[in-house]
């Protein structure tokens, strides 16, 4: 491992590190509420439709925030040095698309959100709480926007000091409606919606002279984004849907008392998945860098040595123990998820050890080859998790998405380095 590589892990760990003890807060808040929710009449009902929200909430961050995102910090790298205005342009452009997103998200919720809670929720009286998670996703993409801007310059102090103000805004929030005995699952939601809305204001406040003018358009930059957003933004959407398809399909076709069995369980797997999320995050933009000009082979054995181990040992004690963290986390309620948990927990592993390097890559280098990707790992979660629902339940969408990302992470390893491969003679072949 060379040294710069050495040093580029030390500090994507050091990132790392800080947002999960910042997230362990929040992992917290979350898990007592739904402890408490398991212990109280008709709790797990109201446990399904929380998970099915914030599960709704990621998938639509993600799906249309994660393009923006990855052009940005695609962009942004090389150029900032030599042109920090049109860095700031392509910023810009970026968050103005997420304005328009987060207006049209809220619209759409306000219009479907009597037809979601029925069809998929199987009750009108959750119509609110499907109001506002379309809500809330508006507000985290105007948020996210300025957490880019902070990862694409490598500012990462800024970063981690964004998302301290947001976890603890979340807490306190939360913490008000407990003491003051009115915490529902519409409570929760509307909390958390308003607290990312605020953390949003405060950092557009805060921001420079110029990123304050976002009435001023660039048409040329725009359509550079729209090039790229044109062919990645479908893969996305269908990789956000897929994420949490298993639990889609369990609450509409079991209901969501079960879904709240199995969504409950998304905390615990949610340490390893903010791993991966966050390193990437980190890693991203030296990820862009030694893609353009060799090293990358390096970055990704290198990343390996640290993951594959650790991915090893987490599956193995989460095998053995899960009826004891489920007790210690969730409660005596949700102990009837553990086949579940440990599935589920396999699957990330298997994720977590394979993908964090080769996923960035091909999504900057191939995005036509990461929509087919992404198509085929739509057809077999689809195919797999109707089957398996059916007749196993929460089980059986643990087993889809264990075989979904089996497959998938070998499918994106095997291009990754087919990619490398191909161009090892161009910079690449002192990795080899």
């Amino acid at each position: 491992m060379s040294a710069q590589t050495g040093k580029l892990l030390w500090r994507t760990g050091l990132v790392t590190a800080g947002r999960i003890a910042l997230l362990a807060l929040w992992f917290v808040a979350i898990t007592l509420f739904y402890r408490q929710l398991g212990q109280s009449p008709g709790g797990l009902a109201q446990a399904g439709v929380l998970a099915f929200a914030l599960a709704a909430i990621k998938m639509f961050t993600i799906a249309l925030g994660d393009p923006l995102d990855m052009d940005v910090v695609r962009r942004v790298p090389p150029i900032l040095r030599k042109a920090p205005g049109e860095a700031l342009v392509i910023w810009r452009t970026a968050q103005q698309l997420r304005i328009l997103l987060a207006l049209a998200l809220i619209l759409l919720g306000a219009l479907l959100a009597r037809p979601i809670a029925l069809s998929l929720l199987q009750d009108a009286k959750w119509a609110p709480a499907v109001f506002l998670a379309a809500t809330a996703a508006g507000c985290e993409l105007l948020y996210r926007g300025y957490l880019s801007d902070y990862q694409s310059r490598e500012k990462f102090g800024r970063f981690l000091m964004l998302e301290a103000v947001l976890q603890a805004t979340r807490i306190c929030a939360i913490a008000f409606l407990w003491l003051t005995d009115r915490l529902g699952v519409t409570q929760f939601l509307l909390a958390y919606t308003l607290s990312t809305l605020a953390v949003a204001i405060g950092a557009f406040v805060l921001s420079s002279g110029a990123q304050k003018q976002l009435q001023r358009f660039c048409a040329r930059t725009g359509l550079e984004t729209w090039r790229y957003v044109r062919w990645i933004a479908p893969a996305m959407i269908l990789g956000a849907v897929i994420e949490r398809l298993d639990l889609f399909m369990l609450t509409s076709l079991r209901g969501p008392v079960e879904a709240g069995l199995y969504g409950a369980l998304i905390p615990l797997i949610m340490v390893p998945e903010v791993v991966i999320a966050f390193s990437v995050n980190a890693l991203q933009p030296r990820i862009a860098d030694l893609g353009s000009h060799g090293g990358l082979l390096g970055l990704w054995i290198g990343v390996s040595r640290v993951t594959v181990p650790l991915a090893i040992a987490g599956g193995v004690f989460v095998f053995f123990f899960a009826e004891e963290i489920i007790l210690l986390t969730l409660g005596p309620g949700y102990i009837a998820s553990a086949p579940a948990l440990r599935i589920l927990f396999i699957a990330v592993m298997i994720w977590f050890a394979t993908v964090p390097v080769p996923m960035s890559y091909v999504v900057m280098v191939r995005p036509r080859a990461s929509l087919a990707i992404t198509l085929v790992q739509a057809l077999v979660m689809a195919a797999a998790g109707w089957i398996a629902i059916t007749r196993f339940g929460a089980l059986g969408a643990a087993l889809a998405v264990l075989l979904t990302r089996s497959l998938t992470a070998m499918m994106i390893c095997a291009l990754a380095a087919r990619l490398l491969k191909a161009k090892a003679p161009e910079g690449e072949a002192e990795a080899a």
